[in-house]
């Protein structure tokens, strides 16, 4: 997979290489994300100046998010929640689902629409109060809650 990840975002195929920017978005993988990163040469050269397009939401943020990820994982800089904060399509409830997040508490506006997740990280226990919006398109905010001194989630998140 790996691979064909690393054909897709350096074939300068503006389809294959925004394909594969949304499936680096989501790798957890630490071999897959360790291969990846070790090319990250290759990757910026191959993407430098791409035009992308996106009418509403430029597809090149998608690719600098996914070259973001690469950096934060070869400088092993945390826990890729971390990064939840610095991209608007991390989806609480995909990311339940895929195991990265616990969804603990659900609130909703007239009882129809979600206002916010409070999310933990299910590798570090960090929580996370996550605003749902919408525009043109669905987007999440995701805001990490205060650790209590000594490193302790504040038990009132």
């Amino acid at each position: 997979m790996s691979d064909d990840l690393l054909a897709d975002i350096t074939s300068r195929d503006p389809a294959r290489v925004w394909s594969s920017s949304g499936a680096i978005t989501k790798l957890r993988d630490a071999d897959q994300l360790d291969y990846l990163a070790s090319n990250l040469g290759t990757i910026r050269e191959s993407t430098q100046n791409l035009s992308l397009g996106g009418a509403v939401f430029p597809n090149s943020e998608h690719l600098r998010f996914a070259l973001r990820k690469l950096e934060f994982h070869l400088a092993r800089a945390g826990c890729l929640c971390a990064l939840y904060s610095e991209y608007l399509f991390y989806d609480p409830q995909q990311e339940a689902d895929a195991g990265n997040v616990i969804v603990e508490e659900i609130t909703y506006i007239q009882d129809k629409w979600v206002d916010t997740y409070r999310c933990r990280c299910t590798s570090c226990g960090q929580r996370y109060l996550v605003k749902e919006g919408e525009s043109h398109y669905t987007w999440w905010e995701w805001k990490a809650e205060p650790v209590a001194a000594g490193g302790v989630q504040d038990a009132r998140a």
